[in-house]
Order: C-alpha cells, then structure tokens, then sequence
C-alpha cells in the first residue's frame, strides 16, 4: 500500500471508528443501564448479590420498590407477609406403639431484620421452606410419641398446640415466625379407629348420662323450691284473709256494741221519761217489739200490767 494513500485515508477510518463507537453506545447504553436496576414488589424484602465478586451485601436490606444496583448485581428476594404450608401426611407412632398418619398445615412470615434475613439465606439459601417442612415433620413424630391413642383423638387440640409451640421455639432461632398451626387430619387403620370412636361414644354416653342425671336433680330443686314458695305465698294469702276477716269481725262487733249502748241508752230515756220499773221497762219493750212485727198481743195470752197512757196508746193502735 502506498504511503501516500495511507496517510489520505487515515481521518477517513478514524471517523468511521468514531461513529462506530457512537452508535454502540447509543443502542447498548440503555441496554446496560436497564440491567443496572432490579425492582422488589411490595410484601417483600432483598439483599444485594453482587455477581462481579461473588458476595453478598449483608450491610443493608432493600425495601420495596425500584433500586438502581449496578451491572453484574441482582437481588434475592424474600416475601415478608405469612406464607401458607400445606403438608403431606406424616406418618408416625403414639407411646402405645400404634401407627397414625397425620396432616399438618401451617403458616410463618420472615422476620422484617437485616441480620435475620442473611442469616437465613447464609444458612439455607432460598430452599429455607423445605428445611422448615423437614423441621415440622420431625416435631409431629416427636409429639405423637408422648401421646396414647386415645388421648390423640381426645386432645387433638392439645396436638395442635405442642406442635405449634415447638415449631415456633425453633423457627424462631433463625428469624422466622409461626403465625398459625392446623391438624388437618388424624389418619388410623380401620380396625383401631373403630376401637377409638367406640371408647370416645361410650365416654361420650357417660358425660350424656351425668348430665341427665345433673339435670333431673336441678329439675327436683326446683320443682321443691316452687313448692315451698307456693306455701309461702298461700300462708301469706290465709294470713291476709285471716286479717280481714278479723278486722270485718271487729267491725261488726264493734256496730253491735254502738247499737247496744246507743238501745241502752234509749231504753233508759223511755224508762225516765215513763217513770217505769225494770220489770215494766222489760214488758213494754216485749210489747213494743209484738206491735212492730203486727203481733196481736192478746193472742199470746200475755198479761202485761201496762200503765194507763201506755194502754190508751195500745188500745188506740
């Protein structure tokens, strides 16, 4: 090649390299600077993973929202809300050595902490759930263990509680909380279920009986202090009656005695006023009560010295 055509034709190919280097700009730029943002949706939380070197930022927890990381990073995301587990049956042995197959479900959320999230993912990575699974499985064949057979379908809530509180006291060494803890189902072979829901009937038909029995001896109470009010009530009536009865009584003697006092009176004025003895008194008011009723004394063969004004008023009537 000439040198002088390639000094002619060197500004030439610079300026292609230029606009060369342009338009990869141009075109890959934003490329490179979309991949330098990551975004974490609302109810979760992110650490950084730097990719470049190979490390984890355990020095801040990104909330939600829309990050600009860098090129060569990403974030690993961690939900903050209750997440639901839905177990297999788990099969296990009571203290009387029978099998039983039974079903867990249960709900934990991650603690919203910074030191508590990278441990957990340092520990576990992002299978943690199936350690928790592994953690649950192993609890339920602890607990059935310390219960018989029967206690099992008794006290299923109690099952329910032993396991909640174990899963929580070891979820909680790596920042996790169990918010919820359901015994979906107890699973038995025919043979012993049917044994089981025999005994649980009959105990059942015992409690029934007692309460019967606890019931006809309320009724028996009642029925006695029902009666013993009725008693009450009807001394209290017979006494309220006795009382008026007692009280008209007194009345009506008490008349008797004004209309006796008020005659005596009367009597005594008649027998001033007439100037009669006793025994004269006595036949004119025996007269005076045969003329009221229309008594014709002289049929009564009653003879009667009567004074003269009074036989005159006699004989006139």
């Amino acid at each position: 090649m000439p040198r002088e055509w390639d000094s002619e034709g060197a500004p030439e190919r610079r300026k292609k390299y230029v606009w060369t280097v342009v338009m990869v700009c141009i075109f890959v730029f934003p490329w490179l600077l979309g991949y330098s943002f990551d975004t974490i949706d609302p109810g979760y939380v992110g650490l950084l993973w730097n990719q470049n070197l190979h490390n984890l930022d355990d020095n801040k927890l990104w909330q939600e929202g829309r990050h600009f990381i860098g090129l060569g990073c990403y974030l690993i995301i961690f939900p903050t809300y209750a997440q639901f587990v839905n177990m297999e049956s788990i099969h296990a042995r009571t203290m009387d050595g029978l099998a039983v197959q039974v079903r867990p479900a249960f709900q934990y959320q991650i603690d919203n902490d910074l030191t508590k999230v990278a441990n957990l993912y340092k520990l576990f990575g992002l299978e943690y759930e199936g350690t928790f699974i592994s953690i649950s499985r192993s609890d339920i064949r602890d607990v059935v263990s310390k219960f018989n057979a029967y206690d099992l379908v008794k006290n299923r809530d109690a099952l329910a509680v032993d396991l909640e509180n174990g899963l929580k006291t070891r979820l909680a060494t790596y920042g996790v909380t169990v918010v919820g803890y359901q015994v979906l189902s107890i699973q038995w072979s025919t043979i012993i279920d049917d044994a089981i829901m025999a005994a649980v009937t009959e105990l059942e038909n015992v409690k029934t009986a007692h309460a019967e029995k606890n019931i006809s001896q309320i009724e028996a109470l009642t029925a006695v202090e029902e009666a013993k009010v009725l008693s009450e009530n009807a001394i209290i009536m017979a006494n309220q009656t006795a009382n008026i009865l007692i009280a008209s009584k007194g009345a009506e003697a008490q008349n008797i005695v004004l209309q006796g006092t008020a005659q005596a009176r009367a009597f005594a004025a008649v027998k001033a006023n007439l100037t009669l003895s006793t025994d004269q008194l006595l036949k004119y008011v025996y007269l005076e009560s045969m003329v009221s009723n229309n008594v014709n004394y002289a049929e009564r063969n009653v003879a009667v010295a009567v004074p003269a004004d009074i036989q005159t008023a006699l004989d006139e009537f």
